[in-house]
């Protein structure tokens, strides 16, 4: 097999699996897929990628904390000396899985945050999601991890921008980032999440003003 050019940083979608239904899903990630990747094909995998000359593996999901066996193949990857980076729903960002991420020397840990409590808390279908995320955020931070929140903007939580970029800097985020909603998956069946044309001229000023 011939490569134009070689997969510097890899996505790795690990599993479909998910502990949240939420309603802007681009995947509609709930249950694992029927045949998912075992973990002695997952190492295979991982054992491929020096010679390919990966340099980082960025893990999403579904939620892939999900995926049993995810800590043999960060370990995997920690040992042939690749940079892991991850993103997460954020709820199970408990100390235990945060000391084992900062084990196995993971480069970067993204966290979904879509807007305030009550509208958080709604779009992921899950009461008192919103301020466990927080504590989450507040462990890996602890741990010296370096940490990114990603929201989606979505017709809910528009309005809200301003009010999460202060509480995002009050608990110690420097890194945020802020993309449109796409309709596709569980989002086509939540048409109040769509972004009208002057919402989307609202989010460009937003940013314009924040950045």
């Amino acid at each position: 097999m011939s490569f134009e050019s070689f997969p510097f940083i890899l996505g790795w979608e690990l599993t479909l699996a998910c502990n949240l239904r939420c309603r802007h899903c681009g995947t509609a990630a709930g249950e694992p897929r029927k045949k998912e990747l075992t973990i002695d094909e997952s190492l295979k995998i991982c054992d491929q990628f020096p010679e390919l000359l990966v340099q980082e593996v960025d893990f999403t999901g579904g939620e892939p904390l999900m995926r049993p066996g995810w800590q043999k193949i960060f370990a995997r990857l920690s040992k042939l000396g690749i940079y892991i980076k991850i993103l997460t729903n954020g709820l199970l960002l408990n100390p235990e899985i945060v000391k084992q991420l900062k084990d196995f020397s993971v480069a970067g840990v993204g966290v979904s945050i879509d807007g305030l409590d009550t509208t958080h808390d709604r779009i992921r279908g899950h009461n008192g999601l919103f301020h466990h995320i927080l504590a989450g955020i507040s462990h890996v931070l602890e741990a010296d991890i370096p940490i990114a929140v990603i929201t989606t903007v979505n017709s809910l939580n528009i309005n809200e921008l301003p009010v999460l970029f202060r509480t995002l800097v009050t608990i110690g985020v420097s890194r945020w980032q802020v993309q449109p909603i796409f309709m596709l998956g569980r989002a086509q069946n939540n048409p109040d999440l769509c972004l009208s044309e002057d919402e989307y001229m609202k989010l460009g000023e937003f940013i314009h003003e924040y950045e």
